[in-house]
């Protein structure tokens, strides 16, 4: 059994109409309709991110922190 998948439109009477190079004429097939589900992505992912890690880095000075990591490394 082949399957084939496209993408189609109901008509207002409630046909399919089937896309060109499917040679399915006169042939019992299977139908499986699924509504197409638009998913709703959160927006605020970033809002959240910067929440949850807003204030890490307050009162740390990234310029020091490199400057006596580097000066530990190479001692």
């Amino acid at each position: 059994m082949e399957a084939y998948k496209f993408k189609a439109k109901v008509s207002e009477n409630g046909t399919i109409v089937v896309p060109d190079g499917f040679d399915i004429k006169n042939k019992e097939v299977e139908v499986i309709i699924l509504d197409e589900v638009i998913q709703n992505v959160p927006k605020n992912k970033m809002k959240e991110f910067l929440d949850k890690f807003s204030g890490i880095l307050e009162g740390v000075d990234p310029d020091k922190a490199k400057y006596d990591y580097l000066m530990d490394k190479h001692k």
